[in-house]
């Protein structure tokens, strides 16, 4: 590896953010909101009291109460700081807060509505640069055809590929912002658990094969059509997968 790439790599790893003990006590706030250890409403306690318990400054509550604020799981008032109702956080916090609490159901439907946007997208702007690394990326997908672990990663860079020559920032931002969540909670748990795997494997890489095909002839309207089933049956195998497993 030539001198200049060694440094463009080592640039990759360089620190741009470093998280204050403001932001560790806001994540372990925010991620108990999530998981509902804290209640709707939840009264926070008296700030010196918590300050004691917590062991951290008043600057420190105070910041970590900012960025929650901010990010839409609490309210702070005159009487006290609360978490907001999860109804409200999702439908008027940030972003990523409206991910983290989103019922299942809700994120199926929110990946099912724009992904096959981005690919219709795709399909009308890719160039034959991109259409030579998607299909480099289909044939590495074809070629871990026996081995979940490694196809599962080659699976998730063929769509990310897709995505990323849909050139729409703000549908393949949201996209990145989810997609992480769908596949954590679908792709994997299929690939991990699925009672007939070879099988939703080998039609899975035929759908791949067919969205490749509309792509590369610029059919947009197809390769959007392509892109909603192959998630529909993700979703589909993933619940019925549910089904069979005993309670």
């Amino acid at each position: 590896m030539e001198k200049e790439d060694t440094q463009t790599l080592l640039d990759k790893l360089v620190v741009k953010e470093i998280k204050t003990q403001s932001d560790y006590l806001a994540d372990k706030i925010r991620n108990m909101i999530v998981s509902r250890e804290l209640s709707d409403g939840f009264k926070f306690p008296n700030e010196v009291e918590f300050c004691k318990t917590l062991n951290v400054s008043r600057a420190t509550l105070r910041e970590a109460y900012k960025i929650l604020a901010t990010q839409g799981f609490i309210r702070i008032a005159k009487h006290g700081t609360y978490v907001k109702c999860r109804d409200d956080i999702a439908r008027k916090g940030d972003f990523a807060a409206s991910l983290e609490l989103a019922e299942t159901g809700e994120m199926q439907e929110f990946v099912c509505a724009l992904e096959p946007a981005a690919v219709f997208l795709a399909a009308k702007r890719i160039d034959a640069a991109g259409l030579e690394k998607l299909e480099n990326l289909l044939k590495v997908c074809e070629e871990a055809a026996d081995n979940p672990k490694e196809l599962l990663k080659k699976n998730y860079l063929f769509h990310a590929c897709i995505r990323e020559f849909a050139d729409n920032t703000l549908i393949t931002s949201a996209l990145a912002a989810y997609y992480d969540i769908f596949n954590h909670q679908i792709i994997e748990n299929i690939y991990s658990s699925h009672s007939h795997l070879d099988e939703f494997i080998a039609n899975s890489l035929v759908q791949h094969r067919e969205l490749f095909d509309a792509i590369k002839n610029h059919d947009a309207e197809r390769a959007r059509d392509i892109a909603y089933h192959h998630l529909r049956d993700d979703v589909e195998a993933n619940e019925l997968e549910g089904k069979a497993v005993p309670s």
